[in-house]
């Protein structure tokens, strides 16, 4: 019986040691350096997203472009930061392609990539006003290691059960989301802030990595519109959510 449980304690020491995900440490997937921004202007092509009912008609695909393109030229100030855009011209983007750029954009050994999506509100009423940011809900499950997936993929996440990737994924994201929120009632005091909110929102629910939306006003809202159709305005709002973006990289 000795001899029996020593062989086999060092069979199992070998299959460890010829094993090269055990050299991965368990250590939170979600907390190394950010090194990719992935930046998402909501809508596109065919699909204008919310239309403002004023004389001026406004798209919502234009402003979440001219806001992206703001914000990722802010971003390429910083030194290796790479920023990568869902896209980069008026064409359309499908939902699952949106969430798959971040999924599959390898952010290489020891760097981390987060997800920011922009979009502008709409309602049937005209009082909404202000600017929120959303987060999947809790309780949304994401999956990580599906068939297929690449070996870069299996050596970031395969330490950790599903459950500990969701709880972890779901604490950066708020902090991720308090960080964009917190900036932008940094810059525009005087405007509503609706706060962070989960959401069912399928951008969101798809992202394997730390992800919020940015919902910057409402374009059935008087005051919001002229905001919106405002480029110093826009300036102004690229600048509170590159500020969030890198409040969240470079927090302690």
């Amino acid at each position: 019986m000795k001899r029996l449980a020593t062989f086999l304690l060092l069979v199992v020491s070998f299959l460890v040691r010829s094993n090269p995900l055990s050299a991965v440490p368990a250590e939170n997937p979600f907390s190394w350096p950010i090194g990719t921004v992935v930046l998402d202007a909501g809508h596109g092509g065919t699909d204008p997203g919310a239309i403002s009912e004023s004389q001026a008609t406004v798209l919502e695909k234009e402003l979440t472009l001219d806001l992206a393109v703001r914000v990722a030229s802010m971003l390429a100030r910083e030194d290796e930061l790479e920023v990568v855009m869902t896209r980069s011209d008026d064409s359309f983007v499908a939902l699952a392609d949106r969430a798959a750029v971040a999924a599959e954009h390898d952010p290489k050994v020891g760097k981390g990539i987060l997800l920011v999506s922009i979009h502008a509100n709409s309602s049937t009423f005209v009082e909404p006003s202000g600017f929120e940011v959303l987060i999947k809900h809790t309780e949304k499950r994401v999956r990580f290691l599906e068939n297929g997936v690449k070996d870069w993929v299996m050596l970031r996440y395969a330490n950790h059960t599903m459950g500990e990737l969701n709880r972890l994924l779901n604490r950066e994201n708020l902090l991720l989301a308090s960080s964009l929120e917190r900036s932008m009632r940094d810059e525009f005091p005087s405007a509503r802030s609706r706060g962070v909110k989960e959401q069912d929102v399928w951008v969101l629910n798809a992202s394997k990595v730390p992800s919020a939306l940015v919902e910057v006003g409402f374009l059935s809202n008087r005051d919001d519109l002229v905001a919106l159709a405002d480029p110093q305005w826009r300036e102004r709002m690229a600048g509170a959510i590159a500020a969030g973006i890198l409040g969240y990289i470079n927090r302690d």
